[in-house]
C-alpha cells in the first residue's frame, strides 16, 4: 500500500480489536503493532468490553460471532457508554446486521480481510475523528 494514500498519522491513536480467530488476532497484531500507538487485543466479547472501559481507544476492530458477548452486544453496550468511537465490523456474517446496527457502526469489512483495505477503513475513521 503507498504511504500517500494513508492521510492520518495512525502513530498517535489507540487500537481495541476483537476477534476470537486466533490466526486472525495474531495477524492484526503484527500488522497493527507497526501502525498504531496501541493495540489492545481480546478474543471474545467480554474482555474486548472491558479493555474498552480501561483504556478509551481510538477505534474498534470487531469481529461479530465471538463467545461470552457476541459482537452485537458488544457494540450496544460501547454505543451505551460512547456514542462517537469508530467500529469496524470485521465478519463473515455481514449480512448479521440489520439497519438500526448497521447505523452504530462506522464500516463493515468482510472476511477474508483485505489488510490493505483495513488499513484505508481506520484512516478514514481517523480522518472522521479529526474533523
Amino acid at each position: 500500500m503507498e504511504a500517500s494514500k494513508i492521510k492520518s498519522d495512525l502513530r498517535d491513536i489507540s487500537l481495541l480489536i476483537a476477534e476470537d480467530g486466533e490466526d486472525i488476532i495474531n495477524i492484526m497484531d503484527r500488522t497493527f503493532k507497526m501502525l498504531v500507538k496501541d493495540i489492545h487485543l481480546a478474543q471474545d466479547g467480554e474482555i474486548a468490553y472491558s479493555l474498552f472501559t480501561k483504556n478509551s481507544p481510538d477505534v474498534i476492530i470487531t469481529d461479530l460471532r465471538m463467545p461470552n458477548l457476541d459482537g452485537k452486544a458488544l457494540i450496544k453496550k460501547i454505543r451505551q457508554m460512547n456514542a462517537t468511537v469508530p467500529i469496524i465490523v470485521i465478519s463473515a456474517y455481514k449480512d448479521d446486521l440489520n439497519d438500526e446496527e448497521l447505523k452504530m457502526v462506522s464500516a463493515v469489512l468482510e472476511k477474508p480481510i483485505n489488510f490493505i483495505k483495513l488499513v484505508q477503513l481506520l484512516d478514514e475513521c481517523i480522518q472522521g475523528l479529526n474533523k
